[in-house]
Formats: C-alpha cells, structure tokens, sequence
C-alpha cells in the first residue's frame, strides 16, 4: 500500500515516517510538509539517514493520486480545509481531532474494536490524552460497571504541545518543574466521554493533566467507582486478551518501557469501591502514529499490529 503523509515537518508526521519507513506491507511513496519543502526528508529529520531517499513536497493536492492511503498529521484545525481538496478516491487518516467522533469517519481506537475497517475510507485517530484513558476506562464501560464520576490526573511530556515552541513547553519552564494545567476544561475530556458512551455507558470525566519535564509519554491514573464485588483485574483482563499492543503489569508501568513503542501497559487494582487504573502510552507512538499505522493495518486486511512489536531501547 503506498501512504502519503501531510505534516512531515512535526513531531507526529516524523514519528510516523519512522514506523512506515520499516513496514514490511507499506511503502511511504510521498512526504509533504510546508516549512521544509524542497528539503530531503533524511535531512529535516537526520535519524532517518540511510532509510529514504524522498524529497518534501510541498502541497499540491494533484500529487496525492499516486497515493493509497494520505495520513493528515497536521495541527488542530488545518485538516478539514485539506480534506476537499484530497482526490477522489484517495483513503484518508486524519491525526489531528478535527475528525474524531464526526459523522461519516471511524474513531480508530484499534485496540478495541473489532469492526471492519477494510471499506472505509475515513479514519480519525484518537488523540494521545484520549487514548491512553480511554483504554484505562472502556472495558469498565462496556460492562456498565462505573458508578459515579470517574477522577483522572496524568502526566504528558512536551511534544504533545506540537513542534512549534511555545511558553509551556520552553525548556527552562518545563525541566525541574510541575503543573497542572487546563484543569477540568482538557480538549480530550468530551473525547473521552464520547467513547466512553459509544463503548457502552456514559461516564462524567474529571480530569486534571500535569505538565512534566519529559519530551515524550503520558502516565495517568484513574480512579474508577465499581461495585465491591466487581474484580477489576478480570475485566480489564479480558477486554483485552486478544489486544497484542496492551499490556497488563504487575507493578505501576515505566514511561521507558513504552517510549518509542505501540505498546499501553496497564495496572489496575481496587480498594474501597474504587478500582484504580494506571496507564502508559508513548504520546507520539501509541498516542499517535503507531495508533495511525494499527488503522491503516486495519484498513489493509493486516493484523493490526503488523510491524508495530518493537521493543523499546533500555536503558
């Protein structure tokens, strides 16, 4: 399958590049971006050194025939502009949220769904916030067993503001310092909501993000009101015993662990009505592009995490 990706430039686009450019089932045939056009990939982003040859384009939508499958890695609000001017006929995957739970496009939260992605040609991949929660959350969901709000805090490392810098992500404002910030007002809570509900019960979120001195991945907590007798580990066990990229830990997951990788490791306990649900996920890999390659293996006929195993570099 030969892919196109829009926003070659930042971080989501790079990262995505990375993974197609190791895919043993598709091929990235086109990089476009706005500020490094007429540079050569490899040398926007020289870690891909010997790995491609492809020079940037800039956009100009006639190119985007030779394409598949176009992946949209472009900031919030950009993609809906772009989508009229795509080709007939050309599939499109969206990684921003201008898409996600809007009439006539698939939310991709591969990990659970089991539907058919091979006729569709509009996917919208979750954002990074919202997928690590939402996989904490939906198999709770899905049995109808949340009874109250549910509180979640997390963590994110500075790509998730995007490669343009800004005062929140400024190096001397983030390293040796934490806050909270967009306290109960998060972009991602009525994501999370609207899945919640679409997976089978609808949940009130109060959710407070941290800003942490990381470049990279997100490590939440929630703490989910059950029913004394439900066995949290058994629920969130099954949802997700043919899921791969999931995993359950035994002991509170490692950002490391998951950095660079498709993998969300998971912990979950329980104590005085309350099941408490750690999570991990790497903000660019799972919380972005690995997620966006899960959907496009979907939409191939592939398993959906063809290419995706890969271990993390430790230490």
């Amino acid at each position: 399958m030969n892919v196109g990706v829009v926003g070659v430039s930042g971080y989501a686009g790079s990262e995505l590049c990375r993974w197609l450019l190791d895919h043993p089932q598709f091929e990235l045939a086109l990089a476009v971006g706005r500020s490094s056009a007429g540079q050569r990939l490899d040398a926007v982003h020289p870690g891909l050194a010997g790995l491609t040859e492809l020079t940037v384009t800039p956009w100009e939508p006639e190119r985007l025939s030779s394409c598949e499958v176009v992946c949209l890695a472009v900031p919030h609000g950009q993609a809906r502009g772009l989508v009229e001017q795509i080709p007939h006929g050309v599939r499109i995957l969206d990684l921003s949220r201008d898409h996600r739970h809007v009439e006539g496009w698939r939310y991709g939260l591969v990990d659970w769904t089991d539907a058919d992605f091979t006729t569709l040609d509009r996917v919208a991949v979750p954002g990074c916030f919202a997928t690590c929660i939402a996989l904490m959350l939906a198999p709770f969901a899905a049995q109808h067993a949340i009874r109250g709000p549910v509180a979640v805090s997390g963590c994110t490392g500075s790509t998730g503001a995007g490669a343009s810098p800004g005062r929140g992500t400024h190096h001397p404002e983030r390293a040796v310092n934490l806050r909270a910030y967009k306290m109960l007002t998060h972009q991602h809570t009525p994501e999370i909501e609207a899945t919640l509900a679409a997976v089978g019960q609808p949940a009130n979120l109060l959710f407070v993000p941290l800003s942490a001195p990381l470049d990279r991945g997100i490590l939440a907590t929630a703490f989910v009101p059950i029913d004394a007798d439900l066995d949290p580990q058994a629920v969130v066990r099954e949802a997700y015993a043919q899921a791969p990229l999931v995993r359950l830990r035994t002991e509170s997951p490692h950002l490391r662990h998951v950095r660079g990788t498709a993998f969300a490791d998971l912990w979950v306990g329980a104590q005085h009505g309350q099941a408490v649900v750690i999570g991990a996920i790497d903000n660019l890999g799972k919380g972005a592009a690995t997620q966006a390659v899960q959907c496009l293996n979907r939409m191939a006929g592939l398993p959906a995490h063809l290419g995706l195993r890969r271990a993390p570099a430790l230490p």
